[in-house]
Order: structure tokens, then sequence, then C-alpha cells
């Protein structure tokens, strides 16, 4: 199958690049525990792509490695793999649109880009023709990306906030001061998990229901249990 043959793939340029002094066929086909000739196509179908494999003769065969300014372009401590599989993972981060977070993530996405060379991407995109990461369907936090910023500030300087909170099972407002604990995503839905202090116990509130949101300067220390 064709998935198979690129997740192969992926794994002989990984083992290549780990491999100072480079792999002879043998030796590939031994680690995925596979035929020679399947081996051969593969490092055949990488050059063409373009990844800049060379041969060299050794007692033992010929062993396969990449050029060594090829090596140089990839900034350390990363290696060109641990780029591409962040590549290949950057739907994932929509899940985090509106929030303070995916700006970074974006920029990080785009200089992973830019780092790697031509071949790596065409490379991926053709993983990315059979290898899809599927997420759930989530909510888009710009219209609440203030008080997400604000619940993220409070939470870490461990201050109370007041809050108008919309309970869509009681169909009412109500105004709980909380101790915000923790800011948890989960599923697709970000909450605030905290003490509220009209209810006089830890509870959960979905974000996109907080209408309006103050920190106070009321601080507060987390109960140990």
């Amino acid at each position: 199958m064709r998935g198979d043959q690129l997740s192969r793939q992926w794994r002989v340029i990984r083992a290549i690049e780990s491999s100072p002094n480079g792999l002879t066929v043998a030796e590939i086909a031994k680690r995925e525990e596979t035929g020679i000739r399947t081996i051969y196509r593969d490092l055949e179908a990488l050059q063409a792509a373009g990844f800049p494999l060379y041969t060299e003769r050794v007692e033992r065969g010929n062993r396969w490695a990449f050029i060594d300014t090829f090596k140089f372009k990839i900034p350390p401590p990363f290696n060109l793999t641990e780029l591409m599989s962040l590549y290949v993972y950057r739907d994932i981060a929509r899940v985090l649109k509106g929030t303070a977070f995916y700006d970074s993530l974006e920029s990080l996405f785009k200089k992973v880009q830019s780092t790697l060379p031509p071949q790596a991407i065409a490379y991926l995109d053709q993983i990315q023709s059979v290898f899809h990461v599927g997420i759930k369907p989530y909510q888009d936090y710009a219209q609440f990306r203030n008080i997400l910023n604000q619940v993220n500030q409070a939470a870490m300087e461990r201050r109370r906030v007041e809050m108008v909170y919309h309970s869509l099972h009681r169909k009412e407002k109500s105004l709980p001061k909380v101790d915000p604990y923790k800011v948890w995503f989960y599923d697709g839905t970000t909450y605030l998990i905290g003490l509220c202090h009209l209810r006089e116990e830890v509870r959960m509130f979905v974000l996109d229901r907080i209408k309006m949101l103050h920190v106070t300067d009321e601080c507060f220390l987390p109960s140990k249990d």
C-alpha cells in the first residue's frame, strides 16, 4: 500500500540521518524486515524526490548517506525528521486558534517551513495525501480572546475573578466570584476550573459562556486537596 511505502521511506530517511557513517542496503533491509530490492526502490524514489543521497563503496558494500552540506541546513538541536514531523502535525494547532498561543505556534510552523528544503516539503505533501490528522469540531476563541487572556493571567497570579456566567442548563445568568485554578482545553472546548464562592465548591465553567470577567486584587491559595 502507498501509505506503508511512505511510512517505510520515512523510517529509511530517519535511519540514514541518524547514522554518521551511513548504512548499507542490507542493514536498512534488516531494520525494516523487508527485502533488499524493496529498499533499493525506496532509495531510488527518495533520490528522485530530490533528497541528496549518495553512495560510498566500503568493504561490505555500498553505504548510503546524506551529503554533508544538506545536513548543515538544519539548525541544531533539531534534525530533519523532527522538523518534518512538526510540519505534518501543524493542523493540530488549529484547535487553539483565537488564543494567545496560536500566533506563536503559527510563527513556529512558518519558520519550520522556511527551514525545510524544497524536496522535504514536496515529500511531506505526498505523505499528507495519505496521512491526515483529523480533529473534532472546535470553538474559534477569537471573540473570547480577551477573556481567555484574563483567565490565564489570573490563574498564574492566583488572583480572584468576578464574572457574569450564563448557565446553559439553568438558562440563567449568575455573578460568581471564582478562584481560577486551571484553564483546561478538552475535547474541543475550553473550561475554567476553580473554586466558586457562590456554590462553595470547585466547579467547571465553559469559557464561551463567560459573558464578562473582572480580575480583582484579591489573592488566593488553592486548597491542598
